[in-house]
């Protein structure tokens, strides 16, 4: 048994629509955001989570081996559809998540201030 746990960031709310799919060993399989349990037989297996949105989005890839009982393991979507995913044997952060925290909340607060001081200071260049 092979234990997998999904999640995307919170910013790209999109990739809640797209559910993820896994290919182990060759077979996909449809994956839900959250907990997913795979049946596998003990060995090693080759593993490749991505998202079907336009194109295979946040590709991640690992070997992991569930020779002495249940393995776990962790993906993350990335911010954004042009970024790879986060997968490994220990919880996952979203790649470049400040990055996109920065783009995401921070632009359009800049842009939102911009205006403000162009309507502050023009109102007060007409007085």
């Amino acid at each position: 048994m092979i234990r997998i746990s999904t999640k995307y960031f919170w910013l790209a709310f999109m990739f809640a629509f797209f559910k993820p799919w896994l290919v182990i060993d060759g077979q996909q399989h449809r994956l839900q955001w959250g907990d997913n349990a795979i049946p596998a037989a003990p060995g090693q297996h080759h593993i490749s989570i991505w998202i079907p949105y336009l194109w295979k989005v946040g590709e991640a890839s690992l070997v992991v081996d569930n020779s002495y009982g249940e393995a776990q393991v962790f993906y993350a979507s990335p911010p954004w559809a042009f970024g790879a995913g986060a997968i490994g044997t220990t919880p996952q952060e979203s790649p470049n998540k400040t990055l996109a925290l920065i783009l995401g909340l921070g632009l359009p607060a800049l842009i939102i201030l911009c205006c403000c001081c162009g309507t502050i200071l023009s109102s007060m260049s007409n007085s």
